[in-house]
């Protein structure tokens, strides 16, 4: 019995262990979606990573340094994005990784896009890649895999 009781302790700590990082990359998302700059500047660490290879399909391909130049960057990345919703579809936790995949929803100005005056909603599938310090309660790295090649046919 006792056994039994000590292996159930063990993977309920692990499980429980497996969660924290997942955890605070939902508290990160929360905040990266609702573009919350304030909490935004205290989940980045001060040496984080912003990712963004797969931008490259439209020659933007983006990998910035520095908590201070990646909230500068979101900033003027999000003019004109009135609101964005992430659809997780499905999660991995490596370790400090914790891998999501879902689709990015977001809210863009019509006129910003020649889609007329009303504002419209674009989405994009991807995978987000978030690497954190569960520790300091900060992301690492933040890298994204979207999918811009299906932007064309949305903003027809």
């Amino acid at each position: 019995m006792r056994l039994l009781y000590l292996l159930f302790l063990l993977l309920s700590t692990a499980a429980m262990a497996n969660q924290d990082p997942l955890l605070l990359a939902r508290k990160y998302m929360q905040a990266y979606t609702a573009m919350d700059y304030g909490e935004l500047e205290q989940l980045y660490h001060f040496d984080a990573v912003f990712e963004d290879p797969s931008a490259a399909v439209q020659g933007n391909s983006q990998k910035l340094a520095g908590r201070q130049a990646i909230l500068g960057f979101l900033k003027k990345a999000q003019r004109g994005v009135g609101q964005i919703r992430f659809v997780e579809n499905n999660h991995m936790v490596i370790g400090s990784w914790v891998i999501l995949v879902g689709e990015y929803h977001y809210l863009v100005s019509g006129p910003q896009f020649g889609l007329g005056p009303q504002p419209v909603w674009i989405v994009v599938k991807g995978i987000t890649e978030l690497n954190v310090d569960t520790g300091n309660q900060q992301i690492r790295t933040h890298r994204d895999m979207l999918d811009y090649e299906a932007l064309p046919e949305q903003l027809q």
